[in-house]
């Protein structure tokens, strides 16, 4: 998961609509102060664009009014009109920070432009590269790609049981990631581990060794054994 790019324990929100209003096709913002902190990282996958206006993945973490966040989830691409653009980098994680004040514009057009694009980068980011926004809860997760179809044209024919899983397996008791968060109290945070992870996301000792990153596959086994059966370790003993 990514560093939260702020040291203020923020109330969390889940309902925004009040902080804002549609006039013609913008969104405008009504509060005091709105601060939206957008990862670096998405310029890999042409998500983001900063010149007079930022054009962005719509999967961003704002800060409203200092005094409460919310994380916003839209897969599809806004651009904002910001007062102010600076950045901020906590943890080795870069952000672009847009400081927005009353009367300016959220989104400048809010029809949506379909790309299918977005959903390769997320799956990539998210999942493959376990580059999570901190924004996300456990429960959450699980639904980031329900409305592929609607807001990217996208096929994804994956059954939401499979992500499911996918996402249980992967999240983390941070303090030992070895261990599934799932198998903890799921009280405190928890952190979510690369699918590509060849010390951590394999689950046998041959998959560990026939992966990538051979030194660090065999460190792992060594330190982790693997204590269950896998039938085709199985079979080749």
């Amino acid at each position: 998961m990514s560093a939260r790019p702020y040291n203020t324990e923020y109330a969390k929100i889940t309902d925004i609509d009040k902080y804002f209003e549609v006039r013609g096709m913008e969104m405008i913002f009504i509060g005091e102060e709105l601060h939206v902190y957008i990862p670096m990282r998405y310029e890999v996958y042409q998500l983001l664009d900063i010149s007079d206006t930022v054009t962005t993945l719509g999967i961003v973490d704002l800060v409203i009014n200092n005094t409460y966040r919310a994380g916003l989830a839209l897969l599809s691409s806004i651009e904002i009109d910001p007062d102010e653009i600076s950045y901020l980098t906590v943890d080795s994680y870069s952000y672009v920070v847009l400081t927005l004040t009353k009367g300016s514009r959220f989104i400048c057009r809010t029809d949506i432009v379909k790309d299918k694009s977005i959903v390769y980068a997320m799956f990539m980011e998210f999942i493959t590269r376990g580059k999570w926004l901190h924004i996300f809860d456990y429960d959450a997760i699980a639904g980031l790609f329900d409305q592929a179809k609607a807001m990217c044209d996208a096929s994804f024919p994956v059954d939401h049981a499979i992500l499911e899983v996918i996402y249980s397996h992967l999240a983390r008791d941070p303090k030992n990631i070895s261990v599934q968060y799932r198998h903890t109290d799921m009280s405190g945070d928890f952190e979510m581990i690369p699918l590509r992870s060849v010390s951590y996301a394999t689950t046998s000792t041959t998959s560990r060794l026939m992966g990538s990153y051979f030194n660090d596959a065999l460190n792992a086994a060594l330190v982790s054994p693997n204590e269950e059966h896998h039938p085709f370790e199985d079979l080749l003993r």
